[in-house]
């Protein structure tokens, strides 16, 4: 975990340094940089206090925010790395189309990466399905055990 914070933090660093690095599609790796954090930052620490204590230690609300803000971040990673085989395969595949992708047309996409996100994780807290510990006890995420 502390590897990846770090790590994140120097790709972030370097688009601040290196303006020229800013590009759209670069925007897109920069956003990735976010989750990994908020992975990171969130996730592991949470998860390794509960394993070494041997069940979940923070709570019910400490289980839904865990939950929520993991779900969040892994699909933003997940919409994004979408977002990233569109843009190689656009580039490669369709140059066509590719040359006429414009910064709003990124931005657009990475937006709705980032909508995405926000509406799964935020189902389980409005009453569609729950967060709870998992079968182990040691994280939370979607309580899969519930059909209903």
């Amino acid at each position: 975990g502390v590897i990846s914070i770090f790590s994140n933090i120097v790709v972030l660093g370097i688009f601040v340094k290196y303006k020229e690095l800013r590009t759209a599609t670069n925007a897109i790796i920069i956003n990735l940089a976010f989750t990994d954090i908020g992975v990171s930052g969130i996730g592991y620490p949470m998860s390794a206090a509960s394993d070494l204590h041997g069940s979940w230690k923070f709570g019910y609300t400490g289980c839904q925010i865990y939950a929520a803000l993991n779900i969040f971040f892994g699909m933003a990673s997940i919409g994004l790395l979408t977002v990233v085989a569109v843009d190689r395969y656009l580039t490669i595949c369709r140059p066509d189309i590719g040359r006429r992708m414009t910064t709003r047309s990124y931005a657009t996409l990475i937006l709705a990466a980032w909508i995405n996100a926000v509406f799964w994780s935020s189902m389980p807290t409005a009453g569609w399905a729950s967060y709870a510990p998992d079968p182990t006890g040691a994280t939370c995420t979607v309580n899969w055990r519930k059909n209903d």
